[in-house]
């Protein structure tokens, strides 16, 4: 009895507003369409910048904390998605399908749902891990999006190259420089970041939610049930085994396995297109995994705050 009253009051105080902040994205999108380029730009080039400094700047995490952060996603993604890309080119799926189900399933969702449930569940101190989590994540999504589509043309380093130039990478590249000399920035530019940041949350969740509206449809469930059970249940599970292993439990493991519950993450969907790969497959999977990830989320949430995983005091 006691888990199930956690797990409602988890759910009425952290997922719900999430998305109930969503909700009024689709709605507004399906009443009067919004200019997504301009919306996704926003969040790519000023808002996610903003929080990476912001964050990871001021945060508590120490360096060799911050570099097993690293290592437990890239494990975690690794120990996901070679497996599925094996078994899915062993069955002869087309390349830009199997590609698209291997994101969608090993890849984490940093930015529309995972700063705003970070953020949620944990406060700022979440907001410190997830900020890494969006670094590695990208980078994860664009270039092993490019590595399993597009390496016979010479993705890998297109891939590389594009990264490096933007906001993100510059915004990582200071706000470590910022946090190994202790420096802080000047008041003014301090309150504009800061501010910048705060408005990552709703902006992100407004656009998740009409990036949702303009592609619900029934599913291909033989395609996208596996994409579900891996992303959602078995991919937190990974992360799990991992966190124990590296020794990071309580904390930054609680918010590992949390991101790791996190539905797939709609840059799947951008780089399907992009790529000319599967992207009504895509879609599918961004769309019915956040649908579902209201309860798998609550779970993990609530599995991980009764198993004492906290930040520390």
């Amino acid at each position: 009895m006691e888990f199930l009253n956690q797990f409602v009051f988890l759910f009425w105080d952290v997922v719900l507003p999430i998305l109930l902040i969503a909700a009024c994205g689709f709605a507004l999108e399906r009443k009067r369409p919004l200019a997504m380029q301009t919306l996704t730009a926003l969040q790519v080039n000023v808002f996610m910048p903003a929080f990476m400094v912001a964050r990871v700047a001021e945060s508590d995490l120490s360096w060799g904390e911050m570099g097993f952060v690293v290592a437990a996603m890239l494990l975690a993604t690794l120990a996901m998605g070679a497996p599925v890309w094996l078994l899915l080119r062993r069955r002869r799926v087309a390349v830009g399908s199997a590609a698209v189900l291997v994101l969608a399933a090993a890849v984490f969702n940093s930015g529309n749902f995972g700063i705003p449930l970070a953020e949620r569940a944990y406060g700022r101190a979440g907001g410190g891990v997830q900020a890494l989590v969006l670094l590695v994540s990208n980078i994860a999504m664009w270039l092993g999006g490019y590595l399993l589509l597009a390496s016979a043309n010479g993705g890998i380093r297109k891939a590389l190259g594009e990264y490096v130039r933007t906001p993100l990478f510059a915004s990582l590249a200071l706000a470590l420089a910022l946090k190994a000399g202790d420096w802080r920035l000047p008041n003014p530019i301090q309150f504009s970041l800061d501010s910048i940041a705060g408005g990552l949350v709703p902006v992100a969740l407004m656009t998740l939610g009409a990036q949702l509206a303009s592609r619900v449809r029934w599913p291909r469930w033989r395609a996208v049930a596996p994409v579900l059970a891996a992303k959602l249940l078995a991919m937190p599970a990974v992360m799990g085994l991992v966190v124990w292993a590296l020794g990071l439990w309580p904390w930054p493991g609680a918010m590992l396995v949390v991101a790791a519950s996190a539905p797939s993450a709609v840059n799947t969907f951008i780089l399907a297109l992009e790529l000319d790969a599967d992207s009504e497959l895509a879609a599918e999977c961004v769309f019915w995994t956040t649908v579902l990830s209201a309860i798998t989320v609550t779970l993990a949430l609530t599995v991980v705050k009764s198993l004492g995983g906290h930040p520390p005091a």
